[in-house]
């Protein structure tokens, strides 16, 4: 018998074969994708068409009279491509001391809207590290399901330029996947007058 187990679920089975009989695969599992085979050495599972939802640990376990021998796991991780776009607009923005601006962030991805995160930091002329200035967490207690289209999502960030010290380069960022996402950047200087 196969089974499979992922964090914090109790083990399911995947399915059995045994010596005069065909293999049975158990639902939910898809029989057109897993297969169990048997040798005169083994028992072997294989898995077609790997999708991130059979990611977890595998093992076998033989039945004896009394015993049940199971072997050592195999943790199946699957690891998917990001399809995410990150665009800012506007590109450059220039404001009077003490007027506001208004940066959006447009997001593409396959991944739902609900499993990003999405944060703000500006990059200022002397700093060494970014700052880090807003974000926007959904509540989504799934992560990282890829959807088969692509959706888009709109964020927006207001902030008020007092002075030279919030001018700089904002920049959106996306974070999924264990992945981070930086946008194009977003340039906000105060604009000079000049009095004759």
């Amino acid at each position: 018998m196969w089974y499979k187990q992922r964090l914090e679920h109790a083990p399911l089975e995947v399915g059995s074969k045994f010596k005069t009989k065909d293999s049975i695969i158990s639902a939910p599992f898809d029989k057109s994708r897993f297969k169990i085979e048997r040798t005169a050495q083994n028992v072997s599972l294989s898995i077609e068409r790997v999708t991130k939802g059979d990611e977890g640990m595998y093992f076998c376990a033989a039945a004896g009279e009394k015993t049940m021998n199971f072997s050592t796991a195999t943790f199946l991780a699957v690891t998917e491509l990001l399809n995410i776009s990150v665009l800012q607009t506007p590109v450059w923005g220039s404001v009077s001391s003490g007027e506001s601006v208004t940066l959006q962030c447009t997001v593409l991805s396959e991944i739902r809207a609900a499993d990003l995160r999405v944060l703000w930091f500006r990059a200022a002329a002397g700093q060494s590290f970014p700052e880090i200035i807003y974000t926007h967490q959904n509540s989504s207690s799934r992560q990282c399901e890829i959807s088969s289209s692509t959706s888009s999502s709109l964020y927006e960030f207001s902030k008020n330029i007092l002075d030279h010290h919030h001018t700089g380069t904002y920049y959106c960022a996306v974070a999924a996947c264990g992945k981070i996402i930086v946008g194009n950047g977003t340039s906000v200087e105060l604009s000079k007058c000049f009095f004759f």
